[in-house]
């Protein structure tokens, strides 16, 4: 026992001046990790060493220094101490769990991102690093949250986006509009939550979402239905997706006998031009699709099927007619 404790007092004394090599550094912290007494220790002798002063060398003479830091623990007289095995054990887990939690928590910090980005005047759409994207319309605004290691993403909206999630998605994710929350179930759905509306609008195209607020259970929504919630009320209801609502970023339309003031409305919305009516024509019905075309050729197209003159004046598109065939 006196062999070791004179072996270990010599590593001791090696590490406190800088002169150990990694090997007796390493015996050493394995030694500290037995005992919360071995690690207090070290700790005193490294207190008084600084206290000491002693001088430097350039070569370590373990017995001159080490014989001033001695006599300040022990006395001029050595007492022996003892190593606890019980004690050893329960230092050591205790040691390896708060490293293990140093590590882990270095390396959450260092997997956290923060995304910010707005849309003024022209739709924006951002990936994400899991490839996730997120399409914001014009007059929006988000901040993302987002940390792969904990597989959790948070998308602060404000206005309207559509996200769409990869299949194979690496984390879970949530848009937050205020009080309410959107959890994706699934992969592409939209949200439509501006801070002046009364209205708050969630549509699934694929897969499915809960839609809820902190203190109103909510719905849960599949492919092809929307979600409302109205603040004024306070209340959640469930009706049919319009097949319309990604166009704003897709530039694609599925009109089904749809009137024709509600057409030019979307239209006039997603393209960013002015469109008026001349004549009893608000009603007529059209059904046609479109998969990314020019706005031109859309009003041209639909002014053939239902027999109506459309003038672009610049600041403004006409279109005007006695009536619809």
């Amino acid at each position: 026992m006196n062999e070791n404790i004179e072996h270990i007092e010599d590593l001791i004394g090696k590490f406190i001046v800088g002169e150990a090599s990694e090997t007796e550094i390493l015996e050493l912290g394995e030694w500290c990790a037995l005992s919360a007494e071995n690690q207090k220790y070290l700790d005193d002798a490294k207190l008084i060493y600084e206290k000491a002063q002693l001088p430097g060398k350039e070569e370590f003479d373990a017995d001159a220094a080490w014989e001033k830091v001695q006599n300040q623990i022990h006395g001029k007289d050595k007492k022996p101490w003892f190593i606890f095995p019980t004690w050893g054990i329960a230092a050591g887990l205790i040691l390896v769990f708060g490293l293990t939690f140093i590590f882990y928590s270095i390396i959450q910090s260092s997997q956290s991102q923060e995304f910010e980005f707005t849309a003024d005047l022209t739709v924006v759409t951002q990936k994400m690093p899991d490839l996730t994207e997120i399409s914001l319309n014009k007059n929006s605004d988000v901040r993302v949250d987002y940390n792969e290691r904990k597989k959790t993403g948070t998308i602060h909206l404000s206005g309207e986006a559509l996200i769409n999630i990869p299949d194979s998605k690496k984390v879970n994710w949530t848009v937050q509009a205020g009080e309410l929350h959107v959890d994706d179930i699934g992969t592409v759905f939209h949200v439509k939550a501006f801070p002046d509306s009364a209205i708050v609008e969630v549509t699934v195209q694929e897969g499915m979402v809960r839609f809820y607020k902190d203190d109103v259970e909510g719905i849960t929504l599949s492919a092809g239905e929307k979600g409302i919630y109205d603040k004024d009320l306070n209340t959640f209801s469930k009706l049919e997706a319009d097949p319309n609502v990604a166009a704003f970023v897709t530039k694609s339309f599925d009109f089904q006998e749809e009137e024709l003031g509600k057409v030019l409305a979307s239209l006039s919305s997603v393209y960013g031009r002015k469109i008026v009516m001349e004549g009893d024509i608000s009603g007529c019905r059209l059904t046609v699709n479109f998969e990314n075309e020019e706005l031109n050729t859309i009003l041209e197209i639909i002014g053939e099927t239902l027999g109506l003159e459309v003038i672009d004046e610049g600041s403004q598109i006409k279109i005007s007619g006695d009536g619809c065939f």
